[in-house]
């Protein structure tokens, strides 16, 4: 028989089973009932700023998921600090939203529909956008395949299809990577370049034979050779040669001395390697290099043209022309440190110039 104290326990011990569960299932901070109430507050959050016309929100328990295009950096900013803050000051005690999860893309992110592909020491690494996270498996199963299971993959969602082919052209790049030693591929939403080191001659010849038929809307290519030789072709695609060189510059970005124009052993190797891709792309125009100043003015200008101009002298130890580099200083505020672009080569107007001499 229970003694009073154990009953007035039990008892006790019922009543707080019972609140327990209407406060996790019916009271107004229950699990399901607090996420309703931030998912219509993010909802409002959104309306408020008109954001709702381009991004969406979704709850799961306190997180929030943004997605969506957004028009500008700032608007996307915006979306996220309202949501952020749209019940409450954020937090689990307060009951408020705890994180937010940034899968929104800016116009030139969607424009590209942009996937890096990398094989260094063996190992795979895919980082860029898909369309949906069924799309990102299928390709990490493939690389894992290819690549002994050594895969990592950093993923962003990308809502929506992919341009048509794309998928293909991507499954096409993870197979030709798998044949190097090393290498990278790019990935955009018309375009796909391949640049590595094959183990021998054959492998090379195999691997560009593969590059040389590519999805309708797309066009392709790769540089690759086997160790001692040099690259077999010539190309002329402004864009597609840009992404041959991003590949050859290796995924850490380059580096200077501290307030310095010298550059570190590692980032002259990776200019060099990615000079000797653009010998095979002088037709598609001269490379113009723009580094982003770390200061404000002249002398922030000053130290940027003379790191473009040491990144340029790295690149035309590949054998290339020095004169086909044009050094430039980016504003502080540029989105990239660093910037190579092709620009045509400029031809000589034949009528203007035969008219210059009729009148010298």
């Amino acid at each position: 028989m229970l003694s009073p104290r154990r009953k007035t326990a039990l008892i006790a011990g019922a009543v707080f089973l019972v609140l327990g569960g209407v406060a996790i299932h019916a009271s107004p901070m229950s699990a399901s009932v607090l996420e309703d109430r931030l998912q219509g507050a993010a909802d409002d959050a959104l309306y408020a700023l008109r954001a709702d016309e381009w991004a969406r929100v979704e709850m799961n328990g306190q997180t929030a998921t943004l997605s969506g295009l957004a028009p500008s950096r700032q608007a996307r900013q915006s979306a996220l600090q309202a949501v952020s803050t749209a019940s409450w000051a954020g937090g689990v005690v307060a009951g408020g939203v705890t994180r937010v999860t940034d899968q929104t893309r800016l116009p030139g992110e969607a424009e590209s529909f942009a996937l890096r592909l990398d094989l260094t020491g063996g190992r795979m690494r895919l980082s860029g956008l898909v369309p949906d996270a069924e799309t990102g498996e299928r390709l990490a199963g493939l690389a894992g395949d290819v690549s002994s299971g050594r895969v990592d993959t950093d993923f962003r969602l990308a809502p929506g299809a992919a341009p048509a082919g794309w998928e293909v052209m991507v499954t096409e790049t993870i197979r030709a990577l798998g044949e190097l030693d090393a290498g990278a591929g790019l990935v955009t939403r018309d375009r796909a370049a391949l640049t590595g080191l094959a183990p021998s001659s054959a492998a090379a010849r195999d691997v560009r034979r593969m590059f040389e038929t590519a999805p309708d809307g797309f066009a392709a290519a790769a540089l690759v050779r086997a160790d001692g030789e040099s690259y077999e072709a010539s190309l002329s695609d402004p864009r597609l040669c840009e992404l041959l060189i991003k590949g050859a510059l290796g995924r850490r970005p380059i580096a200077f001395a501290p307030g310095r124009s010298i550059l570190t052993g590692e980032s002259r190797a990776a200019l060099r390697r990615a000079g000797e891709v653009y010998a095979a792309c002088v037709e598609a125009g001269d490379l113009i290099i723009a580094v982003r100043a770390d200061e404000p003015g002249d002398e922030g200008a000053s130290l940027a043209l003379m790191r473009g101009e040491a990144a340029a002298s790295a690149m035309a130890e590949a054998g290339v022309e020095r004169a086909r580099f044009l050094a430039q200083a980016a504003p502080l505020g540029a989105p990239e440190a660093i910037q190579f672009t092709l620009t045509p080569v400029s031809v000589p107007d034949l009528a203007t110039t035969d008219t210059e001499e009729e009148q010298g």
